[in-house]
């Protein structure tokens, strides 16, 4: 049994072999793209949520988005406010991005995180950008644009650097938390209702 295998085995190998040294490239051959037939999915989506973008250069995810667009009776200033969720085993994280809706600016921003406190536990430090409290955090930018050309969802891009923790910065236990930078915020298709 075991010489019958044997050669069966060689004579595998000497005819797997004869094949391929048939082969030849033809060096003038055009290189074709292989293009898919389908769009690629908008949404990034696996167990820990759709992706948006990245919080001090690490991967971060929501599990809920939601906008509103409304325009204030007094002012007649339009605003787009988009808030996307993170639920987590205890509480959740929040990045909200707040949308001139007349010029399509990003003109605010807050950005809630589960972040250790001293001396133990977590606690929700709170980032918030806005264009009055420029003293509370001096070296922060915002920039970003929405798309509410479909009425009932939006796209937008954003990025968000050097914004210091608003509230109880001194309980914040690592400096690396005290500060964050978010970028490459991208979504599409995200839903929202008007008022």
């Amino acid at each position: 049994m075991k010489p019958t295998l044997i050669i069966l085995t060689i004579i595998i190998l000497i005819s797997c072999k004869d094949s391929t040294s048939s082969l030849a490239i033809d060096e003038n051959a055009a290189i074709t793209e292989v293009i898919p037939n389908k769009p690629l999915p908008k949404k990034v989506t696996d167990n820990k949520g759709t992706y948006l973008c990245k919080i001090n250069g690490k991967p971060w995810h929501y599990t809920k988005a939601s906008g509103l667009v409304s325009r204030h009776r007094k002012t007649k200033k339009k605003d787009a406010t988009f808030t996307f969720t993170k639920k987590l085993d205890k509480g959740s994280e929040v990045v909200q991005l707040f949308y001139d809706g007349d010029s399509y600016q990003l003109d605010r921003a807050a950005v809630h995180l589960k972040v250790p406190k001293t001396p133990n536990g977590k606690m929700t430090a709170m980032y918030i950008y806005h264009p009055n409290t420029m003293k509370n955090h001096p070296n922060a930018k915002i920039s970003g644009t929405i798309d509410l050309s479909n009425p009932m969802n939006a796209s937008g891009k954003a990025q968000i650097s050097e914004l210091d923790v608003r509230y109880d910065k001194e309980n914040v236990k690592y400096s690396r938390d005290k500060i964050v930078t978010v970028t490459d915020i991208t979504f599409e298709g995200v839903g929202y209702s008007s008022n």
